[in-house]
């Protein structure tokens, strides 16, 4: 039956892609999984854009921005005129200048300086530098998004290798099977029925690890995007899953609450809306303004009495504005914005509830699937005993080929239950990191 095996090998082959060696990121290389999330953070295109998007708004968190320094302006004008003028002044001739010449030159250089607002102006920049912090922590939200995505899809490279490594147990178990049948069968003592059950179950097998090939090379193709490389890129994996196995959930509630990234933005919002009731409070003291400048002025005319004149110059002045009435606009806004702060309040009282649950809830499902692994590691042995028990019966002619099929059936569907709740505990408990704030600091294997 060794042609079975050379089909597999030549499908296999044939399912490999090239590599593009030129902007090959991964280049054949094995990668861990702790490997995976370093390139991820260096070459995911989404996390590209969400750290692009934060340094945007760190870039408008400036003084300027929030009327802290002066505003300087240069002015300048030319203008010049060449024209026929007839004047006449009481008492004398009349006068006619033919061609006369006319030009004006000015030039300004001006302050303007916010000297008080109620210290709007401050609460102001408090609020840019809180933005920052809030887009800081939204593209952490974004990156521990993406992260999450390339562990599952890792995690998935390492199910669809592993699975693939049960079907090739399953065609050598089926492979052999089928040899015994048929050489007992030439012997005279099996039925043609035994070895076309044979055959056709090696079949279901072998159909089993090609669908398994293509399923793994596609997995790959989805890890390679999230890892910023192309997917005609060869990867290699290592297939081991370590578990943490030691998570206190105490300390897990403890550490969501301090260092959750959606916690803390809830935080940063309801600070940010505790500066919006101080700016809308600052409106109700007056508006101090400073100005100042500097003037250039120059005219010539050739049919003037003054031939020639020039000024320059500082000016300055202070402007006090205060708003006595607005048609009730200005405690309208201060209302809405101390609203906005009870708003802010609730959001965070619920998102530290919610959080709590949400870790509850997951370190449950970890120590389920934890439990649930043991017992079915147990299974296995049961399951691999009973295998090679029926074989043997199976050789003696003591069992049917249908009872020897279904111990084989249920070794390979115990491995793929143990390799099922193996990929979920390492799911909840990455879970468990990203909700604890840990995920991107922490070391995963």
């Amino acid at each position: 039956m060794n042609k079975y095996i050379l089909i597999l090998t030549i499908y296999f082959i044939g399912s490999v892609t090239t590599i593009n060696a030129q902007d090959s990121v991964i280049n054949n290389e094995v990668i861990t999984l702790q490997k995976a999330i370093t390139i991820a953070l260096e070459r995911n295109h989404n996390i590209k854009i969400a750290s692009n998007t934060a340094e945007i708004i760190s870039n408008n968190a400036t003084l300027g921005n929030a009327g802290l320094l002066p505003s300087i302006f240069a002015a300048g004008s030319y203008s010049g005129s060449l024209t026929d003028t007839e004047f006449k002044i009481i008492g004398q001739p009349t006068n006619k200048v033919d061609g006369a010449n006319s030009n004006t030159t000015a030039g300004s250089i001006s302050a303007n300086y916010l000297l008080f607002d109620g210290f709007g102006n401050y609460y102001r920049f408090q609020s840019l530098k809180t933005l920052e912090e809030q887009a800081g922590v939204q593209a952490r939200l974004q990156i521990e998004g993406t992260l999450l995505q390339v562990i599952s899809l890792y995690l998935g490279v390492v199910t669809q290798k592993q699975s693939l490594e049960i079907s090739k147990e399953a065609i050598a178990r089926s492979t052999d099977r089928y040899n015994r049948v048929a050489k007992r069968y030439e012997l005279g003592n099996s039925t043609r029925l035994d070895m076309l059950s044979a055959q056709v179950d090696l079949n279901a097998d072998s159909v089993g690890y090609i669908q398994a090939i293509n399923q793994l090379n596609n997995s790959k193709r989805d890890l390679l995007i999230e890892l910023g490389a192309e997917p005609d890129e060869q990867i290699q994996i290592i297939d081991n899953i370590n578990l943490n196995s030691f998570l206190i959930l105490e300390n897990l509630i403890s550490s969501s609450i301090q260092s959750n990234a959606s916690i803390v933005l809830s935080k940063l919002t309801a600070e940010n809306a505790l500066l919006g009731v101080k700016q809308n409070r600052s409106s109700r003291f007056p508006t101090i303004n400073l100005n100042g400048s500097y003037d250039y002025f120059r005219n010539e005319s050739d049919a003037s009495q003054l031939e020639f004149q020039r000024s320059t110059g500082f000016s300055g002045g202070i402007s006090i504005s205060l708003n006595l009435f607005n048609g009730f606009q200005q405690e309208t806004r201060i209302q809405n914005a101390q609203i906005q702060l009870k708003n802010s309040d609730e959001t965070l009282y619920l998102a530290e509830k919610s959080l709590k649950r949400d870790v509850m809830n997951t370190y449950e499902t970890y120590e389920t699937n934890l439990y649930l692994l043991n017992k079915e590691e147990l299974n296995l042995e049961t399951a691999q005993l009973n295998f090679e028990r029926s074989r043997q019966l199976f050789e003696l002619g003591q069992i049917t080929n249908t009872q020897f099929r279904e111990a084989q059936l249920n070794v390979s569907r115990v491995q793929q239950n143990m390799l099922k709740l193996k990929v979920q505990a390492k799911l909840s408990e990455v879970s468990l990191y990203q909700l604890s704030g840990m995920l991107i600091d922490g070391e995963q294997n």
